[in-house]
């Protein structure tokens, strides 16, 4: 899926970067690179901006960069959790 039209808060993995150079070089300078996790937490008015978030940095990209990357969704850990146990961790003993 498109970066751009990926939905707000879901994990995803980045699979490419813009074609850029300059762009693609400052987004690896951060760290977000291909296989890198991350989440839209937000989005600017229509044609605007995307707030992303990697981790504990969070970063603003314009929507027509986002464009180029392709993302994959990611389980979340709700969806991972054990039937009946409605996404929680069970209590650690002790």
């Amino acid at each position: 899926m498109n970066l751009a039209d990926a939905p707000l808060a879901q994990p995803l993995e980045l699979l490419t970067l813009p074609s850029h150079p300059n762009l693609k070089a400052r987004l690896r300078a951060m760290g977000v690179k291909p296989g890198c996790q991350l989440l839209v937490m937000r989005r600017g008015s229509p044609g605007g901006i995307l707030h992303l978030r990697m981790g504990l940095l969070d970063f603003m990209l314009r929507r027509s960069d986002a464009s180029e990357m392709e993302a994959r969704p990611l389980s979340s850990y709700r969806d991972e959790a054990l039937p009946g146990t409605g996404g929680r961790p069970s209590p650690r003993p002790g």
